[in-house]
């Protein structure tokens, strides 16, 4: 039987590719819960909705912390 490939995941600041486990997952913190950028790291990459995903590279990480990101409008939502 063939062996089970690792799923390849993109960083969102460089946007070059890497295997899943090795980029740090960040999800939308729990609404009440004031974040830089709206975000929390999710080190289990278990936590439910849209992930970013960013690599290890020292510039990445900065410029990431600097991103603004908007949650998604929900359907049937009064702001979407």
């Amino acid at each position: 039987m063939a062996e089970r490939q690792e799923p390849v995941r993109m960083c969102v600041v460089c946007r070059r590719r890497f295997a899943k486990s090795q980029l740090m997952r960040h999800v939308p913190a729990p609404e009440g819960v004031v974040a830089g950028n709206g975000l929390e790291a999710d080190k289990a990459q278990t936590r439910p909705g849209r992930g970013w995903y960013v690599c290890d590279d020292p510039h990445c990480r900065e410029r990431f912390a600097g991103m603004k990101f908007r949650r998604k409008s929900h359907k049937g939502s009064k702001n979407g």
